[in-house]
């Protein structure tokens, strides 16, 4: 696609000048500018991809993330939260937002970055890696489906601190707690990323910090289970599996939790049955129709 930009056509050009004379740098390192260029690129062949992010709210910016009011008057902006949030941005928090303090008000010291978004393809995405090219095999193996991969390659976790992306291989699961007992998670290496961000504590227990780990009748799901990877939609999430495998016969997308409203007090990644069923669970109850739906005798959840 053309542009007008002079910065960009004397950024090729001296690209260009840089291999002529063999002057090659290990590494490309973007600006905090070149970041949002680059994420306006992606969409002209990633519509739909870049769609579903731009509606999701890994889409939000500078002004939403550093100006809650909410969050600065109770917890102080810090350096740290550039790991997750805006971490293309050239400087530190106090280059960005001022003051740095619980009673504001608060102000982008750089206020062209307001409706720039934090969480950019670049985040989770890395345009070049080792390896050799993906290549379409010239016939399908018969265990084609057991055998295929389940992330691109270009899954990567970008590090403010290098500079550099960290592959998807290179990013480990955590090994949960609820207390004492280990709490089973999903191998789905995918979720690896997801956990950089939305991590738990040093203690690593379910549900501190930012962890939104799958416990109760959710534990061992993937967060991709219930999670479109792009839009972070969950609408259809409960339908993938239920009602076939709903315990106490009632539509699952009907329960007190915030699946149906994010004022409940169930958080659906750690609901258990016994927090509505204080009593006791039921007992399984025969095959029956729910609507129009059929609701089976699933496993009693916990």
């Amino acid at each position: 696609m053309f542009t007008l930009d002079a910065g960009f056509h004397l950024n090729n050009i001296r690209r260009v000048a840089d291999h002529l004379s063999g002057k090659l740098p290990e590494r490309v390192e973007l600006r905090t500018k070149d970041d949002f260029q680059v994420n306006e690129r992606c969409r002209n062949c990633h519509q739909g991809e870049y769609a579903a992010w731009a509606s999701s709210s890994h889409s939000a910016t500078y002004a939403q993330i550093f100006l809650d009011k909410k969050h600065n008057s109770q917890q102080h902006l810090m350096d740290d939260c550039l790991r997750c949030h805006a971490m293309h941005f050239q400087g530190g928090i106090r280059d960005l937002v001022a003051p740095i303090d619980s009673t504001g008000p608060w102000r982008l010291l750089k206020p062209e970055l307001a409706g720039r978004p934090v969480i950019p393809c670049l985040t989770c995405h890395q345009m070049h890696r080792q390896g050799m090219p993906l290549a379409r095999p010239a016939v399908k193996a018969a265990n084609a489906s057991a055998t295929e991969e389940i992330a691109r390659p270009s899954l990567a976790l970008f590090d403010r601190r290098e500079l550099d992306h960290v592959p998807l291989g290179s990013l480990s699961l955590p090994q949960m707690h609820q207390g004492a007992r280990g709490v089973k998670i999903s191998p789905d290496t995918r979720q690896a990323l997801c956990y950089q961000c939305h991590a738990p504590l040093a203690s690593l227990e379910v549900g501190s910090g930012d962890d939104r780990t799958p416990m109760g009748v959710h534990e061992g799901l993937s967060c991709l289970s219930c999670h479109g990877n792009h839009g972070q939609t969950t609408r259809a999430s409960c339908m993938n599996c239920h009602p076939r495998l709903s315990n106490c016969g009632l539509n699952v997308e009907t329960m007190d939790t915030t699946f149906r409203a994010t004022t409940s007090p169930h958080n659906i990644h750690f609901v258990k049955c016994t927090d509505c069923h204080t009593k006791g669970v039921p007992a399984r109850k025969a095959d029956r129709q729910v609507g129009s739906r059929q609701v089976g005798s699933g496993q009693a959840g916990k």
